[in-house]
């Protein structure tokens, strides 16, 4: 992984490299080469000008002689670096600051440099015996009236304008090269960042498939490379809760299923071989068929529980009274009340109480929660169910006197398996997954459920139902 992520960005490197020095020399240096030769003209043809109206000027006065006018211009082209040609009105030279071969009389501009004279500028232009290269001109006729009595002409090397290019080219060369080094060394420090984190979050990953749930990166940074982390670390953690859940959950099915199995095989093993004797087998029967439904109660309340993690719960919705509901669930605990001489009152605020829910699976939910409530009461005590009004939610309330649930567990009661009395005595029929199903099932109802408990005073659960309108 190093290697290809190393490689990558070489290659940007080398691309971006590229396109700087290409764009440097064949379009930043065509368009400055162009820009700086036509400063070079415009400052010519201005010198032009200047000389072109002293000279006009001075040759009015009778002292005016060539000889001084030239030794003028010769300072001028120590100063400019530019020689000066004075031409005839008919393109013959008549005076020139530069060495010169040719007298005057041999040499005429017209034919040396056809279409000189006319032009305001031309660029690479050679005249044997008065240039030594490719010169730049500058041309501007020296004219009294209409009358036009010659040209004066500015002539530079067009070397110089090159040579001034190629120096300045040097100069961006380098700033370049000195750019492109420390291009590199921010993308050798990005190189190493994005593979020290990446190689970071790979050896965790791999870690984590070895079963490492607690490992972490250590990440460079509090970029999108941390909120990756984290997010793995997140995953690893919840998959380390899921295998710690799995594992409890196994322990858990094993312990309810084993115990009473067990009953069943040893009390059938006794009575099949005589151990029991057949006036006292309807005894051990009942205790079998206790066990069996102990074995249905938890096969059902698991097959609920899967349906709900595959498929959802699975709500249908009608308008029912609740009043009636819970009177009709009430009259089915008659039993058990009897048995711990028990009672359930019942407090509503009127005759009448309708709610828009799934009515089978809130049956479902009142019977988990006033089972658990008659199974850890006292004897001669009273389980309380009250209907309140909030709004436009019911409030149901199922309150015990018994045993309450220790602060500690408050927490824990709807996990599944969980159970408070942990040695299981209190609770031989529970399977550990009432109050998980139960939280469920109002959770899909998009309603609340929360639990009071004191411990040694009792426990009230209260959840909320969306009203009907009557």
């Amino acid at each position: 992984m190093k290697q290809k992520v190393w490689h990558k960005y070489a290659i940007v490197y080398l691309i971006v490299a590229a396109l700087i020095l290409l764009t440097i020399n064949l379009i930043v240096r065509p368009i400055y080469r162009k820009d700086n030769l036509n400063k070079h003209k415009q400052r010519l043809y201005k010198e032009c000008v200047i000389i072109a109206d002293e000279y006009l000027e001075e040759y009015k006065l009778s002292e005016f002689t060539l000889q001084a006018f030239m030794l003028q211009m010769k300072a001028v082209r120590t100063m400019l670096d530019a020689d000066v040609w004075i031409v005839g009105a008919e393109g013959q030279m008549i005076a020139a600051t530069g060495n010169t071969t040719l007298t005057k009389e041999s040499l005429n501009l017209n034919e040396k440099a056809p279409g000189l004279l006319e032009s305001l500028y031309m660029q690479d232009v050679y005249v044997e015996g008065l240039t030594s290269s490719m010169s730049l001109c500058a041309v501007e006729p020296v004219q009294e009236g209409i009358h036009k009595k010659g040209y004066i002409v500015m002539v530079e090397s067009m070397e110089k304008a090159a040579e001034e290019v190629d120096a300045f080219f040097r100069r961006l060369d380098l700033v370049a090269g000195v750019g492109l080094l420390l291009l590199l060394l921010v993308f050798f420090l990005f190189a190493v960042y994005h593979t020290n984190n990446l190689m970071q979050i790979n050896k965790t990953l791999i870690a984590y498939t070895d079963g490492n749930f607690r490992a972490e990166p250590e990440i460079i940074g509090r970029d999108e490379y941390r909120a990756v982390a984290n997010s793995a670390h997140m995953l690893a953690e919840q998959h380390a809760n899921l295998v710690e859940y799995q594992k409890n959950f196994v322990a858990n099915i094993s312990h309810d299923f084993r115990s009473p199995l067990t009953s069943i095989k040893g009390y059938a093993e006794a009575m099949k071989d005589g151990t029991i004797p057949y006036e006292i087998q309807g005894k051990y029967l009942n205790i079998i068929l206790f066990e069996t439904e102990r074995l249905s109660n938890l096969t059902n309340d698991l097959l609920d529980l899967s349906n709900f993690e595959n498929k959802g719960v699975r709500l249908i919705y009608e308008r029912f009274d609740i009043i009636k509901m819970l009177k009709q669930s009430s009259a089915t605990f008659e039993g058990k009340c009897s048995q711990k001489n028990m009672k359930i009152r019942l407090v509503f605020p009127e005759n009448e109480f309708f709610v828009y829910a799934d009515k089978g699976k809130i049956q479902q939910v009142v019977h988990n929660l006033v089972d658990n409530a008659i199974k850890f009461s006292h004897p001669d005590s009273t389980v309380t169910i009250v209907v309140a009004e909030k709004k436009d939610k019911a409030l149901i309330s199922v309150k015990d006197t018994g045993i309450g649930i220790p602060k500690e567990s408050i927490g824990k009661i709807w996990e599944r398996f969980y159970k408070t009395d942990l040695s299981r005595g209190k609770d031989k029929r529970g399977t550990g997954l009432g109050l998980s199903i139960t939280k469920q099932i109002i959770a899909a109802h998009n309603e609340n459920i929360k639990v009071i408990s004191t411990e040694g005073a009792g426990t009230e659960f209260v959840f909320s139902l969306q009203r009907a309108d009557s």
